[in-house]
């Protein structure tokens, strides 16, 4: 989805050798025209001249270093941005998981119990009018276990925001990543 970023690396240190061939070939030039045995106006002239032509080269280097190290940057930040990416996957796919389950396996169970058994997940729907101390709840019971109707409720409402997956290494996990960081609260 990103592209390969050793390709990526592999142009920086071809833009950066080229900058050190561009670079070598100006201090050549300039080094064989001073060793020159000439001297006059012209030569004169052909020296500020080769002077002139190995200073750009100079500056055609340098850009050939600055545009290898835009590619490595780039390249570094892509790099980070799929670790961000596989890392958000990686945490966000398992609330997903963990949601889908709850919402798709959460059975509400309506039971009569002993008025002193009543514990935070379960929903007291009527006492038992014949039988002292007894009393009807409902609970959501997940493979046996009673969850909170706050986190079925919460469960759905994930699985209502975000119903498919989104693709691997596709950027949308770090939106799903926030919000259900968002969500937690």
């Amino acid at each position: 989805m990103y592209g390969d970023m050793s390709v990526v690396r592999s142009d920086a240190a071809r833009l950066r050798a080229q900058g050190d061939d561009v670079r070598a070939r100006a201090m050549t030039i300039k080094a064989r025209a001073e060793a020159m045995n000439w001297n006059s106006v012209a030569a004169t002239a052909f020296r500020a001249e080769i002077t002139v032509t190995a200073d750009a080269l100079g500056r055609s280097a340098a850009a050939l270093d600055a545009a290898a190290d835009a590619l490595a940057n780039h390249a570094r930040a892509v790099d980070e941005v799929k670790a961000l990416i596989h890392q958000a996957q990686q945490w966000a796919g398992d609330r997903l998981d963990e949601a889908r389950s709850i919402a798709a396996n959460a059975v509400k169970v309506v039971h009569d119990i002993s008025e002193n058994a009543v514990t935070g997940f379960m929903t007291v729907l009527a006492t038992i009018p014949d039988q002292i101390n007894n009393v009807t709840v409902s609970v959501f019971r997940v493979f046996g276990m009673d969850i909170a109707p706050e986190t079925v409720a919460r469960a759905q409402d994930i699985m209502r925001a975000v119903p498919n997956r989104p693709a691997d290494q596709s950027p949308d996990w770090l939106d799903v990543q926030r919000f259900l960081n968002g969500a937690r609260r």
